[in-house]
């Protein structure tokens, strides 16, 4: 958004950062021309069309000095011990968790605090002992400044966010939508029809 301000900076946008349930209904009913999120659980509905951008794995993270940072390994029990920070978790994502923790349904994954914007979760993590659950994109910085450490959960298989951009089929998006989504970093992935 930095560098389209300074390349552009006559122009007016917005940002809303939510879950894709709520940006879903924004965007059928023509609030937005797009959204980006976690496409794995979105609806298979014709009118909409999910470009793939990337796929990016994700992990467990906790401030400098937290108690598991002095184990080398730990188990995914140890860590929900201490109450996990997350966005909303993708039904896919929920029934790993489920099954390593030994809960019985979804419904049953409780998270410390659930908030669609990953810097408010990363402040509540910084600022005690809760465990952050995010894609190490989104924390990338933080870690290499030394103020988030990734933990090593022993038995975790590798978990990821799939991101990509939700629009409607058939709608010519605005210039300046169009050309803020042909910026986006994307993956080789071709876009879900």
């Amino acid at each position: 958004m930095a560098a389209m301000r300074s390349e552009f900076p006559g122009i007016n946008l917005r940002v809303e950062i939510s879950n894709w349930q709520l940006l879903l209904k924004r965007l059928l009913e023509e609030d937005i021309e797009f959204f980006i999120a976690d496409h794995r659980d979105l609806p298979s509905d014709p009118n909409l069309h999910i470009r793939p951008l990337r796929s990016d794995p994700g992990g467990f993270y906790v401030r400098a000095g937290h108690p598991l940072t002095e184990r080398g390994a730990v188990t995914l029990k140890q860590v929900w011990t201490h109450g996990v920070l997350s966005v909303r978790l993708p039904a896919e994502v929920r029934a790993v968790l489920c099954r390593l923790l030994g809960i019985g349904s979804s419904a049953e994954l409780s998270l410390a605090l659930e908030c669609d914007d990953v810097e408010v979760l990363k402040d509540v993590a910084l600022a005690c002992d809760s465990v952050l659950a995010a894609p190490h994109i989104a924390v990338a910085a933080d870690v290499a400044a030394g103020r988030l450490h990734p933990l090593k959960v022993t038995g975790l298989p590798s978990l990821s966010s799939e991101t990509g951009v939700v629009t409607l089929r058939g709608r010519t998006p605005s210039p300046m939508a169009e050309l803020i989504i042909s910026r986006l970093p994307a993956s080789s992935a071709t876009a879900a029809d």
